[in-house]
């Protein structure tokens, strides 16, 4: 038989198929040419969900590592005016002595201190000779990373014996002043993936300054913890794909790093956590408390309790960093639990802490192979392609039923292969594959189906109606297949735009603390966010203390208007609220303009091409910022727009406030305020007090400003705090003395936004 006859056969061509098809996804998944970031990002994304599926070992306690955290309590408990950052740093030499004194082996500060000792000179030399004297410190650094450096392997090879032999003096302290004191400094920088998670740690990074390669952070306190030379760095065995620091094989992820098997999510509970003051406050050092209470506390050396007798950090790797919020010293680390957003952070310490805990207890995941996924892909493209050429082989009358079998078949082998993935991570700490495999069993189903088309040139309307409802099946099927999807842009479309912001806040601000700020700014945007998407609203964004949001997208709603105004009202309610708890004191001052227009605008995914988000633009939504900043002329606190009172108005209390002109604008706008539901009671009753109002401004817009200053005066008397009766009562007077030419048309110009 010759070449043309075996190429022509069956087989041949569906051999072919295979070996394209799982050829194209090896090139698609492998990063073997480019990268696919969308693909990369998804394949992290299922080693996140197996994190989050294994959960928490809240049983796991890691006793080798103990973090010295520093709080507001250390800050509070240091007497002024030492009590500012950067501290003097006797303070951390005084520290180190402690923990040397409690039998501490190694010292890690993840602290940066690149210039020198702003209280005394003295200070940097008292550090300088501690950690010279016990040689057990490791102090923080940062390199301008070569990354290129690590990716190519040749020059990994080369740079193999660099730890052999340290032949040439540093030219670099690694961004801390305290390097020459033992040579012994960790590199903190967390590489992070493109969706700002820490999955991977390194062992070392390369330093172009000095052209060798750096131990990070944790291993060098390794490198302490093991009596190792203080620049010395894991090798690589290439064959096994390994680092390999002393007798323990560190399965590489990539690379330049390996995977994080973080295990607890309550690091303060997987590591034991002890305050900086604790362990600074010994008989020598005065507290605060100490010294206004003129007591003696010593919660480090006191005979009966001290931590120095507890034998808590004999033969302990010990780190010291910061776990305050405003240090922002943060990592965001794949979810070990759902409950809350956040809950995947963590501070920089535990970061380094559970890559040393990995490394001391061997608690690795393991890698597939890549080429061993090589050959399930090409088996599972195999596999997904013979399936679907026996299920069209089946003779039936309903070939869309068919057809779906088929694709509930390939989806079951997803589902298989998913779920053996999950067992091996969960069962062995296996990492697995995803995106790649599944693909495979994707390209080989499609791979059969073009071949069934090429070779049968049948049932053409139906094949293309199941491509474009497969490829439509679900957003992430549609970026994957179809990368114009990510195009940016939009659409025109009518819908209701909210902007509201906090009166005064400057003045709210200026009288409260960071920390009482934060929390009651969290506390404002939580409830007026619940607030918005309760009535089915887009929260847009936040601006400072100001809130965007729209009606009637992505979702569309009838009823945009009406919900938008309804969110105004309860907003409101809901500041009346916070003003009558005692959360936030008696003496808040709070309120809030909103500004509502109903109009055509632009909705869709706005910004550049790497990053974008879904929002409105457009005139429209620049007169709902307009109305929000003119309640400030009217003293009113929510005002909407003539089109947004036609479609919502005749179910709410609403009274005509002004015909406008907002600075940028030609054409006048009718305004209203909107006072609140129509079966509220006190919206009712003030509505019947404004009976006045309405009059005067009848004869405002006549031009009878004596008879409007007279109604206007009336609706005061009633009503001495509305604002608008006041303005116009002020216009009625300005007018009498200043009458207006003969063309006025009653349109007030705004000459501010």
């Amino acid at each position: 038989m010759n070449l043309a006859k075996i190429f022509n056969s069956r087989a041949a061509v569906s051999i072919f198929i295979i070996v394209t098809a799982a050829f194209v996804v090896l090139i698609l998944t492998q990063n073997i040419l480019f990268t696919i970031k969308p693909l990369q990002e998804l394949e992290n994304k299922f080693i996140d969900f197996r994190f989050l599926e294994r959960g928490s070992s809240d049983e796991l306690v890691c006793e080798n590592i103990i973090v010295i955290e520093i709080t507001q309590e250390t800050y509070d408990q240091i007497p002024h005016p030492y009590n500012r950052w950067p501290w003097p740093r006797d303070i951390f030499a005084n520290l180190i002595e402690n923990l040397n004194e409690a039998g501490a082996k190694a010292i890690g500060i993840d602290i940066l201190m690149s210039g020198s000792d702003s209280f005394s000179p003295s200070n940097d030399s008292l550090l300088f000779d501690v950690i010279d004297k016990y040689e057990n410190v490791v102090v923080a650094g940062k390199v301008d990373i070569e990354l290129e450096s690590m990716l190519d392997e040749q020059r990994i090879e080369r740079s193999l014996g660099s730890n052999k032999a340290i032949k040439r003096e540093l030219k670099s302290d690694f961004g801390n002043i305290f390097f020459e004191a033992d040579s012994s400094v960790g590199i903190v920088q967390v590489p992070k993936d493109d969706d700002g998670i820490a999955r991977r740690y390194q062992p070392f990074v390369y330093s172009s300054a000095v052209e060798k390669r750096i131990p990070t952070f944790g291993f060098a306190l390794l490198n302490k913890y093991f009596e190792l030379p203080s620049l010395f760095t894991p090798t690589i065995n290439l064959d096994e794909n390994q680092f390999m620091f002393l007798n323990t094989n560190i399965p590489r992820f990539d690379a330049s790093s390996f995977l994080i098997n973080f295990r607890r999510a309550d690091q303060k509970s997987l590591f034991p956590t002890v305050q900086f003051m604790d362990v600074l406050d010994d008989s020598e050092f005065q507290t605060t408390d100490e010294i206004d209470l003129e007591i003696e506390l010593n919660t480090w050396d006191d005979p009966e309790h001290g931590l120095l007798y507890s034998g808590l950090f004999e033969n302990k790797i010990v780190i010291i960093g910061s776990t305050m919020p405003e240090d922002r010293d943060l990592v965001s680390i794949p979810p070990l639990i759902a409950k809350r957003k956040g809950d995947n952070q963590i501070y920089g310490v535990y970061y380094h802490a559970n890559a040393i805990h990995n490394v001391l207890s061997h608690d690795f995941l393991y890698i597939q192979d890549k080429l061993l996924e090589a050959f399930f892909i090409l088996l599972l493209t195999a596999v997904s392609f013979y399936l679907s050429v026996v299920f069209r082989k089946i003779r039936f009358k309903y070939g869309v039923l068919l057809e779906l079998a088929n694709i509930i078949s390939v989806l079951i082998l997803l589902l298989i292969y998913f779920e053996i993935t999950n067992w091996l991570f969960l069962q062995h700490k296996y990492l697995m594959s995803m995106v790649g495999p599944s693909m495979a069993l994707i390209v080989g189903y499609f791979g059969s189906t073009a071949y069934h088309y090429f070779r049968e040139r049948r049932q053409n309307v139906m094949i293309k109606g199941m491509f474009s409802q497969y490829v439509s099946a679900s957003l992430v099927n549609q970026l994957l297949d179809d990368p114009s999807k990510l195009r940016l842009g939009g659409e025109k479309k009518e819908l209701t735009v909210l902007f509201s912001d906090i009166i005064g806040f400057t003045e709210i601000s200026e009288k409260r603390t960071p920390e009482d700020l934060v929390k009651f700014m969290n506390k404002y945007l939580s409830e007026m966010t619940n607030i918005i998407i309760s009535y089915q609203g887009t929260l847009d964004k936040y601006l400072g203390d100001a809130i965007m949001a729209f009606w009637g997208a992505p979702i569309p709603i009838e009823d945009h208007a009406y919900l938008a105004c309804l969110t105004a009202i309860d907003m409101r309610k809901e500041i009346q609220k916070m003003l009558n708890g005692n959360e936030f004191g008696r003496d808040l001052n709070l309120d809030i303009r909103i500004g509502i227009n109903t109009g055509e605008v632009v909705v869709g995914n706005m910004g550049g091409e790497k990053r974008f988000d879904y929002t409105v633009m457009g005139d429209d939504v620049n007169l709902a910022s307009r109305l929000e900043g003119a309640n400030k002329q009217y003293g009113t606190r929510i005002m909407i727009s003539e089109s947004t009172y036609i479609l919502a108005g005749d179910r709410l209390l609403v009274r005509v406030l002004d015909t406008i002109r907002v600075k940028g604008k030609t054409k006048p706008t009718k305004v209203f305020e909107l006072i609140g539901r129509k079966d509220d009671p006190e919206s009712i009753d003030r509505m019947q007090k404004l009976k006045h109002y309405f009059k005067g401004l009848n004869e405002y817009n006549s031009r009878n400003f004596e008879k409007a200053l007279a109604h206007f005066d009336l609706s005061i008397q009633q009503l001495p705090d509305d604002r608008p009766s006041w303005t116009y009562f002020e216009r009625c007077q300005f007018y009498l003395n200043n009458p207006p030419s003969e063309d006025w048309d009653g349109v007030f110009e705004l000459k501010t936004k």
